[in-house]
């Protein structure tokens, strides 16, 4: 009997060299700076930097700098094997670090988002390696093969993962130091199934493994998914909530006030007929002068107060009415220059939670201050772009997350402030939290 010959890509696994490029440490060095160049850029489109585009790119030539280096010495004087075992602590773990340093994600949150990078990027690599076997290739073809890999990749995640991804990560707070472990297991998994006894360059049983266990990682980072989904759906149905309860109270004090109204007409009507009967018994007594002033000082007392009109739309209107009747009842000065336009580029309601949030914020911290120092400023601008600012008083140091938050030193507080953070991050708008010159300042541009 004859015995078939191999296929190409099983017959790559024999030629280990030819695959890695091992024998070429300048190729090899150059890969290992493409490969790791292409999961920066992967980790950068599911992350928000805090650090300009340039001090980034800085940071991130530094680092390839040292890649370089330690890749090559690696290589070089243990092999092409050691360094496959050993990347994850000299190459991805300063990654992590670095990345970690220069963007504004928690702990939690940013080993979940960069250890799942890697993995995808440690799938492509070892991908475009067994594609550049199977069809005998050489460095140039390897190269340009994961060159447009990565930039695929690259322009997908921005394209269809970056929005969902961070709107799940700002909605969700708890339950991060799990889904972290996930990657980590993972990917220590598959780099165990690539590297051990032998690299996957040399074990053809271990590649089928190595890509059955994608599909279970496929399964787990669905249900992940699905999990984050929840939470962002929990989180919508608590904003409709917070929505509802604006506009109830707003109802409330609407009631309220035409009560009041009410029955301050009843009161005048009653007290009209008096001051008619006064009038007309001081004209019969021809006393023509007394019985005009006396009405002059009747006019003066019925005059009722005209409703300052601070906005057009009325959810909007009666929340700021509201919080400022709140204020001067609690001492504060108001300090008010208000300019909006008839039509917002939001929803009202879900505007009306934020500067309800955001006053209300304001007015708790000024009723810790003495009454001297209660102020509040609120500035809003329509032109060129829809802009609002509330300012007090800051009689404290203030410590902020990374997101750029200001944090709360009492257990359940700060759910306001969580609330504008996800309506800015639902709408793209741009926040800023802020303490200068004893203010704390919050801004929001549409």
């Amino acid at each position: 009997m004859r015995r078939s010959k191999p296929s190409g890509w099983i017959t790559g696994f024999a030629k280990e060299n030819a695959m890695l490029f091992e024998d070429n440490i300048p190729y090899s060095t150059l890969k290992t700076l493409l490969i790791v160049l292409g999961t920066l850029g992967m980790m950068c489109t599911t992350t928000r930097f805090k650090y300009s585009a340039k001090r980034v790119a800085l940071h991130f030539f530094l680092y390839l700098s040292y890649v370089a280096a330690s890749s090559a010495a690696i290589i070089f004087f243990f092999g092409y094997p050691v360094f496959l075992r050993v990347f994850l602590f000299t190459i991805s773990v300063p990654a992590i670090v670095l990345v970690f340093k220069m963007a504004k994600d928690q702990p939690a949150k940013a080993v979940f988002n960069y250890m799942t990078q890697i993995l995808i990027s440690a799938y492509a690599a070892a991908t475009t390696t067994l594609i550049n076997a199977a069809i005998s290739g050489n460095e140039l073809t390897d190269f340009f093969m994961r060159l447009t890999f990565y930039v695929l990749i690259i322009l997908l995640e921005y394209r269809f993962l970056r929005r969902p991804f961070l709107w799940f990560t700002n909605v969700t707070d708890s339950g991060w130091l799990i889904l972290a472990l996930i990657p980590c297991s993972l990917i220590a998994y598959a780099v165990m199934l690539a590297s051990y006894p032998v690299p996957y360059t040399q074990n053809p049983p271990n590649v089928v493994y190595i890509y059955l266990f994608s599909a279970v990682i496929a399964v787990i980072y669905f249900s992940v998914f699905q999990y984050l989904a929840m939470q962002y759906r929990l989180q919508i149905t608590k904003q409709d909530l917070e929505l509802m309860e604006v506009q109830v109270n707003r109802l409330k004090d609407k009631l309220s006030a035409d009560a009041i109204a009410a029955e301050k007409s009843r009161i005048d009507r009653h007290d009209t007929r008096h001051i008619l009967c006064t009038a007309a018994s001081l004209l019969e007594e021809g006393k023509t002068a007394d019985a005009l002033d006396y009405i002059s000082q009747s006019i003066r007392q019925f005059q009722t107060h005209t409703p300052v009109r601070y906005c057009q739309d009325v959810i909007i209107n009666a929340t700021l009415s509201s919080y400022f009747a709140q204020a001067k009842e609690a001492g504060i000065t108001l300090e008010t220059r208000l300019q909006f336009s008839d039509t917002l580029p939001v929803d009202s309601g879900e505007f009306a939670i934020v500067i309800a949030n955001a006053l209300e914020n304001a007015i708790n911290a000024c009723r810790l201050l003495p009454k001297e120092k209660r102020r509040i400023a609120v500035r809003c601008i329509c032109t060129p772009k829809l802009m609002f600012e509330i300012s007090n008083p800051c009689s404290e140091p203030v410590a902020f997350s990374a997101d750029g938050l200001p944090l709360s030193k009492e257990h359940g507080h700060g759910i306001g402030t969580r609330s504008i953070f996800t309506f800015c991050n639902k709408y793209h708008a741009l926040y800023d939290f802020s303490v200068s010159n004893g203010q704390f300042v919050l801004r929001i541009v549409l």
